[in-house]
């Protein structure tokens, strides 16, 4: 049967109505997990996107029924198809914004705000310059299709750059999801470009036939693309349990529990660290290591007394100890060193909550000594990308906080 008979264009016809229903039992699904994405702050754009994403499509679908000269709702003016093509841009856009926004974010925990700033005024741009009046719905994926190529393969790359680490079932199949929709948009682009410039390559059948079901190739992509997103969310608490499990069963072993813990602080020791315990949640994501150096504690034994010196290096390591979450984990490196690992942290966050810490520590009262005595520290922060980065991150830091 030809692409052009009246059953096909009935078909296409549906394409978006199709896409915007498949959209909005994704932004359902998304809203129903929201619960269990609280501690995973790549997950919240990732939803948003797909808001965003169901916003531009409604604009879209009114867009196209103004823009109909057989349509009842065929607009005899400019504005209204100027107004809801200008939402689509913006909305699309948004959208495209905080897909990249959240897979920066799972990738390294970096916030990427300037791109949703830029989105709407760019949308409005783009609206002024499209003719929105005379182009059909062509017209407007002409001009926002660049814009979803670039998205979509930028996040793409991103992914693939995973260390192997890192790899998953979830990992693998977001970015295949991506390169199919940065290579569908690219298609699409050259068609309208070719329809507009009336070349000959836009009449092709196998062309014709990409445009005109190309809605429904996006919407299967996109569920693809959903399912990876949720996929990587309950990889991610996964290994989360998987961590919890580790060190539960680490504290039910009394003779594991004295090799692998410091007496005087109550922290894991360097040998812990060298056994990779409490480690598995770090080795299977992103994060930030920071060496904490107590460099007035020479100084408080030879002022105080060892018996007030380890009374503030105890107090400091619990404060240590309580200002990280449950994931993360610290390490007595030696006598005057901390080792902090912090799982899917970026560095400057990392910094900021170990000063907030220091900052909020308040002078310590020991008995026998007049003056209060606070901890004096030097931080040393490195990220790294995963397990494989890890070591290499740790002897970073070391080496900052221990120079030559």
């Amino acid at each position: 049967m030809s692409p052009l008979t009246t059953p096909n264009l009935v078909v296409a016809a549906l394409g978006p109505f199709a896409e915007l229903l498949g959209v909005a039992v994704l932004v359902a699904l998304f809203t129903l997990l929201r619960g269990q994405a609280e501690r995973r702050p790549y997950f919240k754009p990732w939803e948003e996107s797909w808001v965003m994403l169901a916003v531009a499509l409604v604009a879209e679908v009114i867009f196209q029924r103004l823009t109909d000269p057989s349509g009842v709702l065929y607009a005899s003016t400019r504005f209204a198809p100027w107004l809801f093509g200008a939402g689509f841009f913006c909305f699309r856009l948004l959208s495209l914004a905080l897909l990249v926004s959240g897979t920066r974010l799972f990738v390294s925990g970096v916030q990427t705000t300037s791109l949703m700033m830029a989105a709407v005024p760019l949308g409005l741009v783009l609206s002024l310059v499209t003719d929105t009046y005379n182009g059909r719905i062509g017209a407007l994926g002409l001009v926002q299709g660049p814009f979803a190529v670039i998205a979509y393969a930028y996040a793409a790359v991103l992914l693939v750059k995973l260390p192997p680490s890192r790899r998953s079932i979830g990992s693998n199949l977001a970015p295949a999801a991506l390169i199919a929709l940065a290579v569908l948009w690219a298609g699409l682009v050259v068609f309208y470009f070719s329809a507009r410039s009336n070349a000959s390559l836009s009449a092709a059948p196998w062309f014709v036939r990409l445009e005109r079901y190309g809605f429904y190739a996006e919407l299967l992509l996109n569920l693809a693309l959903a399912y990876a997103m949720v996929r990587l969310l309950f990889e991610d608490s996964g290994r989360e349990a998987v961590d919890t499990r580790s060190q539960l069963d680490l504290l039910k072993d009394r003779q594991r529990l004295a090799e692998f813990y410091d007496a005087s602080t109550g922290l894991l020791n360097r040998r812990a660290y060298d056994a990779s315990v409490g480690m598995g949640l770090a080795r299977a994501t992103f994060g930030s290591v920071a060496f904490v150096r107590m460099v007035n504690l020479e100084k408080a034994v030879a002022s105080h007394g060892a018996g007030a010196a380890n009374t503030l290096l105890g107090h400091f390591a619990a404060l240590l100890d309580h200002a990280v979450r449950s994931h993360d984990r610290v390490y007595r490196w030696d006598a005057r060193d901390f080792l902090v690992v912090f799982s899917r942290t970026a560095p400057g966050v990392a910094k900021a909550r170990l000063e907030q810490v220091y900052a909020r520590s308040a002078p310590l009262l020991v008995a026998g000594v007049r003056d209060a005595l606070r901890p004096e520290v030097t931080v040393a922060v490195a990220p790294f990308r995963g397990g494989e980065d890890l070591a290499g991150a740790v002897s970073a830091v070391a080496a900052i906080a221990s120079p030559a």
